[in-house]
């Protein structure tokens, strides 16, 4: 059976997008924020900053196969660094710019870049001060242009010019050298002991994440995606690479992860946008808070919910179409009016964020994978269901090891970590399935559905087992918990930690924040918790709660740089202990809520 990758117009993502770029010519290919306004960036004009930016290292000595890193911000300059190392055989390495020294070191050390592609002269100035225990380092290029002449430093409009001088010929060699198996991008994640571990991804690997085993269909030219993430992140990056390579214009947004414009979303008018879960809370937020869409949105809810246990009257069935269509033209108005569907992945979507576009019609695909085994699923299945991921891709095999743990394999999946075998026997077998350290289910119907984490499970007195990440999902989707983390490991029940939305239980019952009682506050949170519980099995619902006033502290629930939250359960018990004990005394009666 024949390779549908083999059939595309290139053998890697380099060449595939020169052949669009020659076919779309002046067509906009990225949109990139300038304050009010976007600038414009064809298709050719991009291929030429490609083109130079590569032939540019070449004139500095650099070699395909040598290690690249680029540090810095969403930017013109970052594209094409990203793509003229891809496209040339350079190896490149994704650095973001807030990780401390120490993480630079051990990452540019480890891979042993050769050239780094700054920000700024900020940038330049912390890997000058590293230089000396960066051996191989000998290139600094500055995205941003600067005055200062400093040592082993490039503009990047010097570096341009540099690559001009080359000819097409040259190019074009360079261009057919780069093999499908060639390393293509060292991805470092943090591993168990805090250590950077870099994920190899091969030019291969890459591909086949945008053609999930099947032809490439190429966008059509009125469709425009909204890239709502850093480039650092993966799945903002693969969202650019798929456009590259699928001719698709592509719109970036500055510091779109901290705040977040329905304005300029709505200037645009994409018919899609790119988010992970902490983002979309941000614009869900923001959509209910316009007009009467978030009286709106109680009102659906309320219908629908009684809609599972009892049949609607016929009015109530109107009205309930009614207010669908309402939030629905509401929606796709604040959105810019040509919105098809928006994708997310990095996190689990709160469920009922899934709900309300469900309800409305709109389709929130979400996908399943890891920097090992890039996108895996699609949500595919034609509806929203909270937990569930949608069935794998055309090249990829999923299946659940004994234990309910999610194995991944196919030609998504990265071959190991870069100079670690220790690390890749580990995490990867001798057949290549990658051990992904998630538990699921595969439902009926082959779709995948995600039950927490491996190493993130309470064993309970009874023998039960118990996922908290998932629980504490649920509970931080209610409105009036702003955050909680469960207990429960080896103890006789579940028990939450919890800090209330307290601005939130103010409003609902219509009261001065500063009036509110304890008791008040504990009844409306316990009101919360009962909808949570009602979901769960009985192992697994929360017996009791103690109310904090602040937030927790970055050591104890931290959010990192893929949106995903991580709590340290060591840290909470050293740091709640007096909570803790108190919460697990037995109550005068003996019960508990």
């Amino acid at each position: 059976m024949s390779d549908p990758t083999r059939q595309l117009p290139g053998r890697h993502i380099g060449q595939i997008f020169f052949q669009r770029a020659a076919e779309l010519g002046p067509r906009t290919f990225i949109k990139l924020q300038d304050g009010e306004r976007f600038q414009d960036v064809s298709w050719e004009d991009f291929a030429a900053l490609v083109r130079n930016t590569m032939l540019g290292l070449i004139t500095l000595g650099l070699s395909p196969g040598d290690t690249v890193a680029i540090i810095g911000e969403n930017s013109l300059a970052w594209l094409a660094a990203d793509l003229a190392t891809l496209s040339g055989g350079f190896t490149n390495v994704v650095v973001a710019p807030m990780l401390s020294d120490l993480m630079f070191l051990k990452v540019l050390g480890h891979a042993e870049c050769r050239a780094a592609f700054v920000q700024d002269s900020l940038g330049v100035g912390r890997l000058l001060n590293l230089k000396g225990q960066l051996p191989a380092l000998a290139h600094i290029i500055t995205m941003q242009e600067t005055d200062a002449r400093l040592p082993f430093t490039h503009s990047f409009s010097e570096l341009l010019e540099r690559g001009r001088s080359v000819d097409q010929e040259r190019f074009t060699a360079i261009l057919e050298a780069v093999h499908p198996n060639d390393m293509a991008t060292i991805m470092y994640t943090s591993g168990s002991t805090g250590e950077p571990k870099g994920v190899i991804r091969t030019q291969d690997n890459l591909l086949a994440n945008i053609t999930n085993g099947g032809a490439i269909k190429v966008s059509a030219p009125e469709e425009l995606t909204v890239n709502v993430l850093s480039l650092n992140h993966l799945f903002g990056r693969f969202g650019f690479l798929k456009s590259a390579v699928t001719g698709r214009t592509t719109a970036l947004i500055e510091a779109a992860e901290t705040n977040v414009d329905l304005n300029i979303i709505r200037r645009l008018s994409p018919t899609g946008l790119a988010l992970v879960p902490r983002v979309m809370e941000k614009i869900w937020d923001n959509l209910l808070g316009q007009g009467d869409n978030g009286a709106l949105w109680e009102e659906l809810e309320m219908l629908d919910q009684k809609r599972s246990g009892a049949l609607l009257s016929a009015g109530e069935n109107q009205r309930l179409e009614a207010i669908r269509n309402s939030l629905n033209a509401n929606v796709r108005q604040a959105l810019g009016g040509r919105i098809k569907y928006l994708t997310y992945a990095g996190a689990a979507m709160p469920p009922r964020i899934m709900r309300f576009f469900e309800l409305i019609g709109m389709p929130l695909i979400g996908s399943y994978g890891s920097t090992e085994c890039g996108g895996v699923t699609l949500c595919g299945i034609g509806e929203n269901r909270p937990g569930n991921l949608g069935r794998p891709f055309a090249n990829v095999q999923i299946r659940i090891a004994e234990d309910g743990e999610i194995l991944v394999h196919g030609s998504t999946v990265s071959p190991g970590y870069f100079k670690n075998p220790e690390a890749t026997r580990e995490a990867f077998d001798e057949a290549g399935w990658y051990y992904t350290g998630d538990l699921g289910a595969i439902d009926a119907d082959g779709s995948l559905r995600v039950t927490g984490r491996k190493k993130d499970v309470f064993n309970c007195s009874d023998g039960s087992n118990i996922y908290p990440g998932f629980i504490e999902l649920q509970l931080e989707n209610e409105p009036f918990i702003s955050q909680a983390v469960l207990l429960g490991d080896r103890r006789p029940f579940v028990v939450a930690l919890v800090v209330a939305a307290r601005q939130r239980v103010a409003e609902a019952l219509r009261r001065d924040i500063a009036n509110l009682s304890d008791r008040e506050i504990e009844s409306a949170l316990w009101s919360q918790i009962a909808r949570v519980n009602a979901r769960l099995e009985v192992y697994e619902q929360i017996k009791k709660i103690a109310v904090l006033r602040d937030d927790f502290p970055p050591e104890v629930r931290s959010i990192n740089q893929f949106q995903k939250v991580r709590v340290d359960r060591k840290m909470v018990a050293v740091r709640y202990r007096q909570e803790i004990d108190a919460i697990y005394q037995p109550a005068p009666n003996g019960g508990g809520h």
